[in-house]
């Protein structure tokens, strides 16, 4: 069987032909959907001027931090670099040849067109020498294929299609930790837990977002090291923390032995510790005392480790414990915290006499907080 869809009325041009091999197609209401493998797109984007060819928006952008992971999928888990995302063509029109397959032995793309998808075609051709074919034939990768009017439709919203894309975060990807969600559907009597909104003690209570909740659990986290409560000071540092949930970091604070009790307990001591560095004199924030405004995370985390009587981080989540957490957060963690903090700075002062950085820049640094919190 041969069958031509075409969109234009001049004859057709043997300029610009794609000849496919596709595993499926199909015609759609809008269009042609093509499955095919990386090893048959691996010659597309090869030449020099693939991208003038194939009229593609923009040229190849190179390694750029998309592109470096792109690569890094297609060489590493080939089967995953067509399952998100898919490349769209224009087309003067389509040709269909099917002799002995029910779905086709050949596909023409005639007037091709690259409307979206040159970073993926060129990613594959840059990577044809470099792997096998049968590894770029485990890849398969889903093309749309648009005529006609759908064509010009198609490119106008493309060119303009990041105005509507929602970006997701680290954050949005916490629903599939396990242990995550073995909190969630804990037992929260009367309140509850989700990583997007975050935690709320009742529903007439307190909200708490899940900076606040990764912040508390990082206090209180029975890591000798405040590694965990410095990546969660900041927007940027809870993103890489929840973005890598194989780590040391990410384990210490979300493991499967997490109960409602132990975040409750978390935030309360938390929220105990900030409360009293908010209510500390102006005064106490001059000079080294910067420390208290650009690294309180530091002084509630150390603050945790510093009383008389040492909360017991090893059974944070252990509803059993007979340790008396809430009076010890309610009258010894606030005079506590204010107490350490006077201590870290007196420290910040001995170890840093001499000084050439802004408070803002050294103080919520890494190395500092090691270094004071000995």
């Amino acid at each position: 069987m041969n069958s031509i869809f075409s969109s234009v009325e001049r004859p057709l041009s043997a300029e610009n032909v794609l000849t496919l091999r596709p595993l499926r197609v199909a015609q759609l209401t809008r269009g042609w959907s093509v499955d095919v493998t990386a090893a048959d797109l691996a010659l597309v984007a090869a030449p020099v001027d693939a991208a003038r060819r194939l009229w593609a928006g923009r040229g190849y952008l190179g390694a750029t931090e998309a592109n470096r992971a792109l690569a890094g999928m297609l060489e590493d888990r080939p089967e995953d670099f067509g399952a998100v995302g898919h490349i769209v063509l224009g087309a003067d029109a389509v040709e269909v040849q099917s002799h002995v397959r029910p779905f086709g032995d050949s596909l023409h793309i005639i007037g091709a067109e690259c409307i979206d998808g040159m970073q993926r075609l060129k990613v594959i051709a840059d990577m044809r020498d470099r792997l096998s074919y049968e590894h770029l034939q485990s890849s398969v990768i889903r093309l749309e294929i648009l005529c006609g009017p759908e064509r010009e439709r198609a490119r106008r919203v493309h060119d303009v299609a990041e105005r509507y894309l929602n970006v997701s975060a680290a954050q949005d990807r916490l629903i599939r930790c396990p242990n995550i969600l073995h909190l969630m559907h804990a037992d929260w009597e009367k309140g509850d837990f989700d990583p997007r909104r975050g935690m709320t003690t009742g529903p007439y209570g307190l909200r708490f977002s899940m900076a606040d909740v990764t912040s508390a659990l990082a206090c209180l986290s029975a890591d000798p090291q405040p590694i965990a409560a410095n990546l969660a000071a900041t927007p940027e540092g809870r993103e890489a923390l929840w973005d890598d949930r194989t780590s040391p970091v990410y384990r210490s604070l979300f493991h499967r032995q997490m109960t409602p009790v132990g975040v409750m307990r978390a935030v309360e001591a938390w929220k105990s510790a900030h409360s009293a560095l908010a209510a500390m004199p102006r005064r106490s924030r001059q000079g080294y005392g910067h420390l208290i405004e650009y690294a309180p995370e530091l002084i509630c985390w150390k603050a945790c480790r510093s009383l008389p009587r040492p909360l017991p981080l090893h059974s944070l989540h252990d509803s059993k414990t007979t340790f008396p957490w809430e009076r010890v957060i309610e009258r010894d963690l606030p005079a506590g915290t204010v107490r350490t903090a006077a201590s870290l700075v007196a420290r910040y002062e001995e170890v840093r006499p001499k000084r050439s950085r802004p408070y803002k820049s050294e103080a919520p640094e890494l190395a500092l907080w090691r270094e004071i919190a000995e």
